[in-house]
């Protein structure tokens, strides 16, 4: 049952096809990024989606509750929580058979301080090359851990890394910088996993050092650098419906602070859509979709509403196109000077998802 007239639409068969296209850039397997519900996506529908796909090896995400969910949804690959999880839920990682990301010989005493178990903690080893977020950033702190863990207590299946700048041309340099560190760093060792492409690392650079590649974004459809792409398919798009159409006067104003003045009679359209759905008030003055036609936004975005200015052939319940075949991410996302990323991770919980 649908208890209100504004949802997302999520064509899962778009999310297969990306997939596809993507190995055939790479021809290695991928880990599938599914971390902040599948970008908003909905992590549990793509996973069961894409679990039987042979080039899948293992998941990503950014929680413990994420990986315990998947693995209770019976997702048997591997999964790697890819930030640092509390001291306490590592047994869960343990029962759950989870690998953690070991980002600092001090993460990795605390662990060894704080675990009592029998079982080695299943780890991929995090090295900084250039992010300055976590991980190793010394090839000595590597060496070092690498030369004295206790296997009994550290079983280190992978070691990976990530790129600040490869999705941006203009920096290649950077990124040149960053893969070099990291492919001296891990020259002396051997992993079972070995990987540092992320979404823009598969689609614009070569890679002869991983075995793994990690696909994020471009999964679902948007290129990482924000562009239009022809050879990614969007996955999701995002609508509601008119709930009332007025015609006002010239002169009167709309919304909070009355941030908008009518030049003339105009029709004014309102949708259930606000800030609390994700669309934040910065898109004021944007476009929506409608019957053939971009309408413009008036007005402040409400937390529950919104209003577009009209015309008179515009009626109640009129399907209105927020982002999707008409509006793309890309599109979006250049108007309000953000990353797609952004505004479907925003995407609240009472957006109702369906699947295709």
């Amino acid at each position: 049952m649908q208890y209100r007239e504004t949802y997302a639409i999520v064509d899962l068969e778009k999310i297969k096809y990306n997939l596809d296209v993507l190995y055939k850039k790479t021809q290695k397997p991928m880990m599938a990024i599914i971390k902040a519900n599948a970008y908003g996506h909905g992590y549990q529908q793509v996973a069961h989606a894409i679990k039987d796909n042979p080039h899948i090896s293992m998941f990503g995400v950014a929680t413990i509750k994420e990986a315990i969910d998947l693995r209770k949804q019976g997702i048997k690959q591997d999964i790697l929580v890819l930030g640092a999880i509390p001291l306490e839920d590592i047994q869960l990682a343990i029962d759950y058979h989870i690998s953690l990301t070991l980002f600092s010989l001090e993460y990795a005493k605390e662990i060894e301080d704080h675990y009592r178990g029998t079982t080695p903690v299943q780890v991929h080893i995090k090295l900084d090359t250039g992010m300055n977020r976590i991980g190793m950033k010394s090839e000595e702190e590597f060496n070092s851990f690498m030369e004295s863990y206790n296997p009994h207590l550290f079983q280190v299946d992978g070691v990976f890394t990530h790129f600040a700048t490869a999705d941006d041309e203009s920096q290649d340099d950077t990124f040149t910088k960053q893969y070099e560190q990291f492919r001296l760093m891990i020259d002396s060792y051997t992993f079972k996993y070995v990987h540092c492409q992320n979404s823009a690392g598969m689609m614009y650079h070569e890679d002869k050092v991983c075995n793994l590649s990690r696909v994020g974004i471009a999964m679902y459809g948007v290129d990482p650098a924000g562009q239009e792409c022809e050879e990614l398919k969007q996955a999701m798009s995002l609508y509601t419906k008119v709930a009332m159409v007025k015609r006002i006067k010239a002169g009167e104003k709309i919304g909070y602070g009355h941030t908008y003045q009518a030049s003339q009679d105009e029709y004014i359209a309102t949708v259930p859509i606000g800030y609390a759905d994700g669309f934040i008030r910065a898109n004021q003055g944007r476009h929506v979709f409608i019957r053939g036609s971009y309408y413009p936004i008036v007005g402040r975005v409400c937390m529950d509403q919104m209003m577009i200015r009209v015309d008179e052939t515009i009626k109640t319940h009129d399907l209105v196109e927020i982002f999707g075949e008409n509006i793309s991410l890309a599109t979006m996302a250049r108007e309000l000077n953000t990353i797609p990323y952004e505004i479907t991770c925003l995407l609240s919980e009472r957006v109702e998802r369906f699947y295709k």
